[in-house]
C-alpha cells in the first residue's frame, strides 16, 4: 500500500510496518526509511513557537525555510512528544522520543503533518487540507473551514460504501496537463481527537486518478434547501486557494499561481449543507447526481 506516493518502512517499529505492509515492490526513490536516532546537530536556528494540532513546535533548519533545496535538511521538534528531522540524501526520518511519546503518536505526526510538509517544500506535491472520497469512478474533495462539516462529510459517503482518498490531507500532482490525486493514508477520524488518524478503513484507494471535481461546503440553516451552484470567478479561485494545508508566507505566490491554474480546469461546486445531521442523505443525493452529469 502506499501512502502519499510513497512506502514507509519503520526500522525500529514493526507494529507499525506490519500495519502497512502490503506485499508490493518499492519504487525507486518511492521508499522512506523512518528510524530512531540518539540525538541530530547543525542545525543552527529554530524558526519561532509554533501551535500544530494543539501542540507547541520549533522548526530546525540551517538556511532560512524560503531558501531550503531538495539537498537541505530540516527538523520539527514537538514538545514533550518527540523530534522529527527529514535527511534528505537518504529519504529518511529520523526520530528522538519525548516524555511523551507513543508509535500511535510517531505514526500520527509523520503521516498526517511531518511527511505532507516535505512534500510541499520538495514541491514534488501540492498538498490540500481536503476530505476525499471515489464518487462514480474518479475522487472528489470536500473543502470546508475547521469544523465546517469536511470530516462528517468524508464519513457520511464512507459509509455508504464510497472508497477513501484522503480524510483531510490529500496529495495533488500535475501529470499529463491533469490535476491527479494521489491516496494519503487508510485512516479516518471523524471525531476531532488530536494526536490519532483515526480508525482504519479497508475501502481505500490503492491508484492516483484525476480529480473529478471539489465541492466547497457551507453550512445554512437547519430549513434551508440543499443546494448547489457554480462559483464564479474570484469565489472559485478562493475555494482552492484556502484549502491549502502548507501556508508558509514565502510559498504564497507559488499557491496563488498554483491555484488560479487548477481553478481553471477542475471543476468546482459550492455546496448548501443545512446543519442538521437528519439531511446529511439529501446533501448526498445532490453531490452524487451532479457528480454524474460531470
Amino acid at each position: 500500500m502506499m501512502i502519499h506516493g510513497h512506502h514507509f518502512h519503520f526500522v525500529d517499529l514493526p507494529e507499525l510496518q506490519e500495519e502497512y505492509a502490503s506485499g508490493e515492490e518499492n519504487i525507486p526513490g518511492r521508499t522512506v526509511r523512518v528510524e530512531e536516532s540518539a540525538g541530530y546537530a547543525g542545525f543552527e536556528q529554530r524558526k519561532a513557537l509554533t501551535l500544530l494540532s494543539g501542540r507547541e513546535a520549533h522548526y530546525l533548519y540551517t538556511v532560512p525555510f524560503e531558501k531550503l533545496t531538495k539537498d537541505d535538511d530540516w527538523g520539527l521538534e514537538v514538545k514533550n512528544v518527540l523530534s522529527l528531522v527529514w535527511d534528505a540524501g537518504s529519504r529518511r526520518i529520523l526520530y528522538g522520543r519525548g516524555e511523551e511519546f507513543t508509535a500511535e503518536r510517531l505514526r500520527f505526526w509523520v503521516y498526517h503533518t511531518f511527511f505532507p510538509i516535505v512534500l510541499e517544500l520538495r514541491r514534488e506535491y501540492k498538498m490540500l487540507h481536503v476530505g476525499s472520497v471515489e464518487v462514480n469512478g474518479g475522487p472528489v474533495f470536500f473543502s470546508a473551514p475547521s469544523f465546517g462539516g469536511k470530516s462528517t462529510m468524508t464519513d457520511y459517503f464512507i459509509r455508504q460504501g464510497h472508497t477513501l482518498y484522503a480524510d483531510d490531507t490529500l496529495p495533488v500532482k500535475i501529470e499529463n496537463g491533469e490535476y491527479i490525486a494521489y491516496p494519503s493514508f487508510p485512516y479516518h477520524r471523524p471525531y476531532r481527537e488530536p494526536e490519532t488518524l483515526g480508525y482504519r478503513v479497508e475501502n481505500f484507494a490503492r491508484q492516483p486518478a484525476p480529480i473529478k471535481a471539489l465541492f466547497d461546503l457551507h453550512g445554512v440553516e437547519p430549513d434551508a434547501p440543499v443546494r448547489i451552484v457554480e462559483p464564479k470567478g474570484i469565489e472559485k479561485f478562493k475555494a482552492f486557494f484556502y484549502s491549502g494545508f502548507i501556508k508558509f508566507p514565502f510559498m504564497k505566490k507559488e499557491r496563488f499561481d498554483y491555484f488560479t491554474k487548477m481553478a481553471q480546469c477542475v471543476p468546482v461546486y459550492r455546496v448548501e449543507v443545512p446543519w442538521d445531521k437528519a439531511r446529511l442523505p439529501e446533501v448526498y443525493d445532490a453531490i452524487v447526481r451532479k457528480t454524474e452529469s460531470l
